[in-house]
């Protein structure tokens, strides 16, 4: 198993994301999504001695990867002996519950990198990926039932191509799912490699390996990209968990505490950022009113008026922060 210096992962936009935090020694800051542990790390550096962190993640085996390569680390393995690093298994939508469990009620800082570990990624067994041949399976949490093969195999041509276009923004959605019915009929999908292989074939040959914006640094995508994407979306139920955890985080942040997240894809930066500006809304009573009548007042404070994104060291170190974006709040 890897060590901590052996993993895959790289923590994206590790300095930016833990310095907007302004965690210091004592503070008690949650990490959402413990993923490949580089942002846990360097959290608990910081709020040492004296402070602890909570440590969320649906993903089972990387619970018990972190675990094995904390054993090696020192610092980590003297921090979960003294319970200064909680590490649950759990998705961080959940994190109300997970807190209440701990009998904590608000915290100083939280943050959620929405990002998948290379780890995850680079395992072919797991499905994430169309350049890793494996089976369709594409769950982070491995006790709920939805798989990828599931969707592509019995979800209806119009059911498919909702969830290219709406989670995966793929333009020809239309044309991919339609390849798809026609290509199960004949035999069903198993293997990432030959789901791939019928999108690939699907696509406009004058778009195949388009670049993703003229003169971009990001360069050209794969025709596989984005359906994989929304495909692991939808099984995941990743947007609908992003919602309900910004709630719970929200009401959990102490005041003058700050939420963080790195966000990886449009419609999870969408949902953020939405989120918060609904946040910063006070009064909503019609103009004119001497008085305000509805109650409502400003909950959070936005710190980043445009998202921070990685430089281009950062992203030519570690191509897949290439999309990624950094916004933080925080509670008036």
């Amino acid at each position: 198993m890897k060590s901590m210096k052996e993993t895959l992962h790289v923590p994206v936009l590790l300095q930016a994301a833990v310095a907007g935090l302004e965690v210091l020694p004592g503070s008690v800051v949650v990490d959402a999504t413990l993923g490949g542990g580089g942002h846990t790390r360097e959290i608990l550096r910081r709020v040492s001695p004296g402070g602890s962190v909570i440590a969320l993640d649906t993903d089972a085996d990387a619970l018990d990867h972190f675990r094995k390569a904390a054993r090696s680390d020192e610092f980590l393995a003297k921090a979960l002996a003294k319970r200064s690093l909680i590490l649950v298994h759990k998705n961080y939508s959940l994190l109300g519950g997970v807190l209440e469990d701990e009998g904590i009620e608000t915290v100083d800082a939280i943050l959620a990198d929405l990002g998948f570990s290379s780890d995850q990624i680079e395992d072919g067994e797991r499905g994430f990926s169309f350049q890793k041949s494996g089976p369709l399976d594409m769950r982070l949490d491995q006790e709920t039932e939805l798989t990828a093969g599931t969707i592509v195999n019995t979800f209806s041509q119009g059911e498919i191509e909702k969830i290219l276009r709406e989670y995966g923004d793929e333009s020809e959605s239309r044309r991919i799912a339609r390849a798809i019915v026609v290509a199960r009929e004949k035999k069903p999908f198993v293997m990432t490699s030959e789901l791939s292989e019928i999108i690939e074939s699907a696509y406009p040959k004058g778009k195949r390996y388009r670049s993703v914006r003229p003169g971009s640094r990001q360069g050209s995508i794969h025709p596989a990209t984005k359906t994989f994407q929304a495909l692991r979306i939808a099984v995941n139920r990743e947007f609908e968990h992003l919602e309900q955890f910004l709630s719970e985080a929200v009401k959990h942040l102490r005041p003058g505490g700050r939420l963080a997240v790195i966000t990886f894809h449009s419609g999870e930066d969408r949902i953020v950022q939405q989120f918060f500006k609904k946040q910063i809304q006070g009064c909503i009573c019609p103009p004119g009113f001497p008085l305000c009548r509805c109650g409502k007042k400003s909950i959070l404070k936005i710190l980043t008026k445009k998202p921070i994104a990685p430089d281009d060291q950062e992203v030519k170190d570690n191509p897949r922060s290439r999309s990624a974006k950094l916004r933080i709040a925080e509670k008036l």
